[in-house]
């Protein structure tokens, strides 16, 4: 049951010319039916899938004005996704720490083997510092790479290290690739699960973003962790495999349907 006084906050940037980051989380919330406040964090002309050269804007001015209007108890839960500049990701340390309900951070900053390239070392040991006041992260392979500082050979020991840098317990490691399939690694009992779907043929941008979003509106619903996981993973996939040819990101439509019944039966 959705208790409607309740705002859960979202902090990611805005890509005009893309449909990924907070315009899905937005999208997801509102099907849901889950209250929250959508503030972006980063503004983009275009994410940089589509044109790495276009205009961006740093927000971290307004944003310590923002954060410092509202008090972070003032919250049923916060999310933070891609915050795009070290000191913006300083600001959020400092407010998620005084926040006594859900945390949840999706330490955006790399794929593929590699940091993004507007990014450096410090963006990460920044990233490192946000994870201690979080209760749910959901890093791909690349980003637990990076927080780790140490290339990933046993899932079970990576989530095991991931879980002493939160200050809770639910890590959970997206983009694991093992033969045809991928899917995520998490621990349940300190037994590792692994949530694995067909892997399809191409890549699509905000895959991650939606995955997070998906989980976190779920969780601020108050369904269980593994269920939550398990949802997840199966609109995930069901989206990636029906976004149709000529799209570069994800797509929301193949799930509305699935959403607004889930949605249904949460009020």
């Amino acid at each position: 049951m959705i208790d409607s006084k309740k705002r859960f906050l979202i902090g990611q940037d805005w890509s005009s010319w893309g449909d990924i980051s907070l315009q899905s989380a937005t999208t997801i919330f509102n099907i849901l039916g889950v209250p929250a406040i959508k503030l972006p964090v980063h503004l983009l002309a275009a994410h940089p899938g589509w044109d790495p050269k276009a205009p961006q804007q740093d927000l971290s001015a307004w944003i310590k004005q923002v954060l410092t209007f509202w008090p972070a108890n003032k919250w049923a839960g916060v999310y933070l996704g891609y915050l795009g500049t070290t000191a913006m990701v300083e600001q959020w340390c400092f407010y998620v720490k005084d926040c006594p309900q859900l945390v949840i951070v999706d330490p955006a900053m790399g794929d593929h083997g590699h940091l993004y390239r507007s990014l450096d070392a410090d963006y990460v040991l920044a990233q490192q510092k946000l994870l201690a006041n979080a209760d749910v992260i959901t890093p791909n392979v690349t980003e637990a790479q990076l927080l780790l500082q140490h290339p990933i050979t046993d899932l079970k020991q990576a989530l095991l290290e991931l879980q002493e840098l939160i200050k809770g317990s639910q890590a959970v490691i997206t983009s694991v690739i093992q033969g045809s399939q991928i899917g995520c690694a998490y621990l349940s009992h300190e037994h590792l699960q692994l949530l694995m779907q067909p892997r399809q043929e191409r890549d699509l941008f905000g895959s991650g973003d939606l995955f997070t979003s998906l989980l976190a509106a779920l969780l601020f619903t108050g369904i269980d962790w593994e269920e939550a996981l398990e949802q997840a993973t199966q609109l995930v996939t069901k989206a990636v495999r029906q976004t149709v040819s000529c799209q570069k990101d994800v797509q929301i439509k193949p799930i509305v349907a699935d959403l607004m019944n889930l949605g249904g039966n949460l009020e």
